[in-house]
Parts: structure tokens; C-alpha cells; sequence
């Protein structure tokens, strides 16, 4: 236990001289803005995230408050990491068990999400603390009793987590089958695990609560707007044999790539180990492994050409890449009890290989991108000004820092679902054309205010011009858009920023262009520097 205490604070000091200062890009404000009003954020809800947050927000009340939540991911991706490294320990001995944990601790998918306001660092965690609690090659047989009973409570508060975690089930069942089968302990298991099973449940009674709407909170745990049963309606396709072998390929490729080779290749090692010592302990990773790997992919039916869609999936990886570096524990246990020097070789290789592929990337200790952006818009908008916004991250930032940095400017942003068709902004921003056209706003009502585009009256006849005028002051020679080592690098998340700057810019160049004003090709440029992927300018 001890020593287990030393991998968690080792981990844990890595993380948090790593960490984000304060939210990242896409969700993470909005999960921070559910911890300090403990209410639901988008669907489904995350009821667990929004009062662990809150508790800690009280436990931790000094600093930025969602540089104190990504503390809490932190702490939840260094007991990812020693839990893995107990179990193995306790199954393999101490040099594969830290070779592991370590290759863990320092993959792609787990680091990041350890440095931000979100809620995988707690999968990751969940997903080892019931693999550490359910029985294992080495198990010992008779009643269960406390791992059984802890281990009920903690699927409950994981299904509440994050609910895909529903494809963990059939092979954590095949873990406990043993016990499970027993006919003197089924009556036993059941009547001391569904109570605490329910009562791991019972965070979503707080989502139905707090919104005061049972309708409303169905909708938002079944995640309606999102399409239910699809992670995203928007970027779903239909399933074709061409597509299911770009996701399987995709899979693989990016487990490959954000472990290392080594860790790959152990981990192909030990579950040729774990066959031989338990093959219902094979049998159920496996199936984990499968659920949360290609068969969540499968399911996702994503077009992954998008680097949208990509930055979408890199948190699905945090579930495999925990069952992958668990398996390269006992394929490093395998080498070692046949060669000692071989197996030291690639107990270290696993763990170099990891720091050296994925290291460069890590850091976001001097990540400010989301924060200044939406410091960026406040600049843009006006005291007492309405707009429609399309875009997560313009939305959840700018309300985070309404909540923990407030100016008293009372500016609101509505998300387009969600403004009425009556409704007459002031200004507009990250609409597509399309969407705009739904609005009923052409060129002619519109003009460019840096990052977003001012609004001209309906009915007044008037005609926004490019001349002088209050709504198309110019706002980027104000941005405060700090360049920070993840923007200097692109890294996926960062690039969400840099592309909220490339669309202002491109529809600035578009708005200008109708109006035949040559400063229009110079945001095209400008749009192209930013996002060469998505804007391409053709100067024929």
C-alpha cells in the first residue's frame, strides 16, 4: 500500500505540473460551470461529475475554479493508474505491475483527460477499481462479501459517470462468474448488491431534481438532442462494410500511436499469459476491451476523414488503452520470468516509448486558449448585447466565465436550437451560411466585428457599410489569445480554438466579398494560416 501511495503522488505530480491553468477547449467549461452551480451540464447531465465538483470546489476553495477541477481529473488519473499497478502487483509482482502503470500514466488518452475539466480521468477510474475488485487469476474462492458489495456500488456510480459504460457489463459479469454461479452465494450476491447498485444510481434522481422537470430531464438523460442512440447525429453515417473497416483501422492505428509499439506488443504477449493462467480472466478483459474498443467505434458509425470527428473520438480511448496497458503488465511479467534482462529491457521500453511518443504533446501548463478566447468576445460584444451563437465552446466558455469572472455587462448568448424564431440579435456568431440563411439574415444585414458579425435592425432599411461605425470596429487588434505550446503545436483541442478564429475570418472575407471589397481576400489568407485543412484558397 505504501508503495502504492508513491506511484499515485509520482503520477499525480507529473499531471499537475502539466495541467490546464484553467478550462480547456470544447466541454470543458460547461462541466466546470455544472461543479460551481451544482446543476446539470449538457446531456446526458453528468449528475456525478456536477456534485463530486462541487464537493471539491468547497474542499479547495482558493484559485481559479476550473484550474481546481482539473486538479480533481488529475487525482482521478493518478488512481487509474495506481490501481492497475495494485492489481498487477498483486498478480505479476512489482516490476511489470510499475512498467504498466507508468506506460498508463503517461498514454495519450489518459494524460490529456487528466489535465481538464471532464469526466474519463473517472472512467479510466472506475474501470480499474472494479477490475482490481473482481475476482482474478489468482482469486482465492468463497463469498465475495465486501469486493462484491463495493463493486456493485461502484458500476452504479460508473453507468452514472459516464454511461457507456454499459459495455463493460458482459465481461465484468464473466469476471465474476465464478462467484456468481455459486448456488449457495447467488441469493447472497444479489441481495447485498442490487441495493448498492440502486443507491450508485441514485445521482440521476438529483438530475430529474434539479432541472424540476421530469419530462425535461428524460430528454437530457436519453440525450434526445443528440439522437439517442447516437453519440452524434451530425457526425454519424450509415454502416457500410467500407466505413466498419475505416473505424476498425482507425482503432488500432491510434492505440498504436498514442502507447508506443512496446506496449502494444506486450500487450499482445500477455493475454497469451493470461490464457494460460485463468482463461475466464482472458476471456473477460476481452470482452471489455472488444466493448469499449471496436465495438463503441462500430457503433459511433463516425466519418473520421474530419478531424472533427477524430478530436470527438480521442476521449474513447482512455476505456481501451487501460485494458491494453494491463495486458502489457502480464506480457512484461511473461518475458521477465523467462529472461530477467529482456524483461527489465522491456519493462523500461514500454514506459520510455510512452514518454517519448506522447510527452512533446502533453503539457498544457501554459494553455489559455479557451480562457482568452472568451475574453475575445467579450471584447467584441457590447454591454447588454444579444447573439446567437452556434459552437460549444463559444457558449460554455463565455457562461464559465459569466459564473467565476464576472463583469456585470449582462451580455447573452442563446445557442441557435435554442433561439426563437422571434428573436433579434444584435450580433451573430459561428453560424454557418446555411444557418444564417435560416435566420433570414443575407450580406446585406451583416457585417464583420472580429469574431463575430454585427446585425443591422430588421425593417430599418438600413445597409451596413464598411465605412466608419461602431459595429464594425475592428476587434483583433485587441485579442488576447495568448500562444501557448498546444497552439504553437496544433494539438486537436487548441486547433478548436484556432478554428473558432479561422470562421470569423472566413465569413468576414465572405460578407466583405459580396460587397465587392478587396480586404475580403485578406481574411481568406488569414482563415487559410489558421485552418489550412478546412479553408483551401484558390488564387487562380
Amino acid at each position: 500500500m505504501k508503495t502504492g501511495s508513491l506511484v499515485f503522488l509520482g503520477v499525480f505530480a507529473v499531471y499537475v505540473y502539466t495541467v490546464y491553468p484553467t478550462i480547456a477547449p470544447r466541454d470543458s467549461a460547461d462541466l466546470a460551470a455544472a461543479a460551481l452551480t451544482a446543476s446539470p451540464a449538457h446531456p446526458p447531465g453528468y449528475p456525478l461529475y456536477a456534485l463530486l465538483g462541487k464537493v471539491w470546489l468547497d474542499l479547495i476553495p482558493w484559485g481559479d475554479p476550473a484550474y481546481r477541477l482539473n486538479l480533481m481529473s488529475a487525482a482521478a488519473g493518478a488512481g487509474c493508474a495506481t490501481a492497475v499497478f495494485l492489481l498487477l502487483a498483486r498478480c505479476c509482482g512489482f516490476l511489470p505491475a510499475l512498467a504498466a502503470a507508468s506506460a498508463l500514466a503517461f498514454s495519450a488518452p489518459l494524460w490529456k483527460f487528466s489535465l481538464l475539466c471532464e469526466m474519463y480521468s473517472l472512467q479510466g477510474l472506475f474501470l480499474a477499481l472494479l477490475l482490481l475488485l473482481a475476482p482474478g487469476p489468482e482469486q482465492k474462492k468463497g463469498f465475495p462479501g465486501r469486493r462484491w458489495a463495493m463493486s456493485a456500488f461502484l458500476l452504479g456510480l460508473a453507468l452514472v459517470n459516464h454511461q457507456v459504460f454499459v459495455l463493460a457489463v458482459p465481461g465484468l459479469a464473466v469476471l465474476w462468474w465464478g462467484e456468481l454461479s455459486a448456488e449457495p452465494s447467488r441469493r447472497a450476491l444479489l441481495r447485498v448488491g442490487l441495493p448498492l447498485f440502486l443507491l450508485g444510481l441514485a445521482p440521476y434522481v438529483f438530475l430529474w431534481v434539479r432541472l424540476g422537470d421530469l419530462g425535461r430531464a428524460w430528454a437530457v438523460f436519453t440525450r434526445r438532442e443528440y439522437g439517442t442512440w447516437q453519440l452524434s447525429a451530425g457526425l454519424s453515417r450509415s454502416l457500410s462494410l467500407d466505413l466498419a473497416l475505416r473505424l476498425l483501422g482507425y482503432f488500432f492505428a491510434e492505440l498504436w500511436r498514442r502507447t508506443s509499439p512496446v506496449v502494444v506488443g506486450l500487450a499482445v504477449m500477455g493475454v497469451v499469459e493470461l490464457w494460460r493462467r485463468s482463461r475466464r480472466c482472458a476471456v473477460g478483459l476481452l470482452l471489455i476491451f472488444l466493448g469499449f474498443g471496436p465495438v463503441f467505434f462500430l457503433a459511433t458509425r463516425f466519418d473520421l476523414s474530419g478531424w472533427v470527428a477524430r478530436t470527438v473520438m480521442e476521449s474513447a480511448l482512455v476505456a481501451p488503452v487501460v485494458m491494453l496497458c494491463l495486458c502489457a503488465g502480464f506480457g512484461v511479467a511473461w518475458a521477465y520470468r523467462r529472461h530477467e534482462r529482456v524483461g527489465l529491457l522491456l519493462a523500461v521500453g514500454a514506459v520510455v516509448g510512452s514518454l517519448w511518443q506522447n510527452g512533446d504533446m502533453a503539457s498544457h501548463r501554459d494553455d489559455f486558449s479557451a480562457y482568452d478566447y472568451a475574453r475575445d468576445l467579450r471584447r467584441c460584444l457590447p454591454p447588454g448585447s444579444t447573439t446567437v451563437v452556434g459552437g460549444d465552446t463559444a457558449l460554455y466558455a463565455s457562461r464559465y466565465l459569466d459564473l467565476a469572472h464576472p463583469d456585470g455587462q449582462g451580455r447573452r448568448l442563446i445557442g441557435f436550437q435554442d433561439a426563437s424564431q422571434g428573436a433579434r440579435p444584435g450580433y451573430v456568431l459561428g453560424l454557418s451560411l446555411q444557418n444564417l440563411a435560416r435566420m433570414g439574415l443575407g450580406p446585406e444585414r451583416l457585417s464583420p466585428a472580429g469574431l463575430v458579425q454585427a446585425v443591422a435592425p430588421s425593417g430599418s432599411g438600413e445597409r451596413l457599410s464598411f465605412e466608419d461605425g461602431a459595429p464594425l470596429r475592428a476587434a483583433w487588434e485587441f485579442s488576447v489569445l495568448r500562444q501557448g505550446h498546444a497552439l504553437r503545436r496544433e494539438e486537436s483541442y487548441a486547433r478548436d480554438i484556432l478554428l473558432s478564429y479561422a470562421f470569423a475570418h472566413y465569413l468576414s472575407g465572405t460578407l466583405r466579398q459580396a460587397r465587392r471589397d478587396p480586404g475580403g481576400q485578406r481574411d481568406y489568407v488569414m482563415a487559410a494560416a489558421l485552418d489550412p485543412e478546412d479553408y483551401k484558397i484558390d488564387y487562380r
